[in-house]
């Protein structure tokens, strides 16, 4: 009898939808570059953030400076909601930011002001997002907007590599 219990215990369990994606939701009070920032909670609680499926320059980059005056000018002092879809190797929860019904991480794809970062978006973001960022992104590059103004614009992952210390 407990062998069938636990079979159809096992069963529904395998059977169950996934656990929702954590939100979270605050005011922004600190932009750290094109696709980080700090937001504190109504419980108090400070939250570091990476905006997931892009990739904005690094500050020391052409346009990473631009990338994060943008985001300031998008989301600073103001109230976000923020899907957690990960967690990075920093500890930083890996999220799409939302601003009312505006998606910021693509908002900064669109001014040409980061990557869609297909490395990690591909297999974890919807076909369908993956497809309006991929978009989104040749429209900056066609448009010559933000940092496709460069001849050969160096995608910050490539950066990273180059300036890591022994490599």
């Amino acid at each position: 009898m407990w062998r069938g219990c636990l079979l159809i215990l096992l069963l529904s369990a395998c059977r169950a939808e996934q656990a929702p994606v954590a939100l979270l939701s605050g005011m922004v009070i600190k932009v750290s570059d094109g696709d980080s920032l700090l937001i504190r909670d109504d419980q108090n609680q400070e939250h570091q953030l990476r905006l997931a499926y892009i990739d904005a320059p690094e500050y020391s980059q052409p346009f990473g400076s631009e990338a994060r005056r943008n985001l300031d000018r998008l989301v600073y002092r103001k109230q976000v909601l923020a899907k957690v879809v990960d967690t990075d190797r920093y500890q930083r929860s890996v999220v799409v930011l939302q601003l009312g019904n505006t998606d910021i991480n693509s908002e900064q794809i669109k001014a040409g002001l980061a990557w869609h970062y297909q490395h990690f978006a591909r297999g974890k973001q919807s076909s369908a997002d993956f497809e309006r960022y991929q978009s989104l992104e040749q429209q900056a590059r066609q448009a010559r907007a933000g940092l496709w103004q460069e001849s050969a614009p160096v995608p910050p992952w490539d950066y990273r590599k180059a300036h890591r210390g022994g490599n």
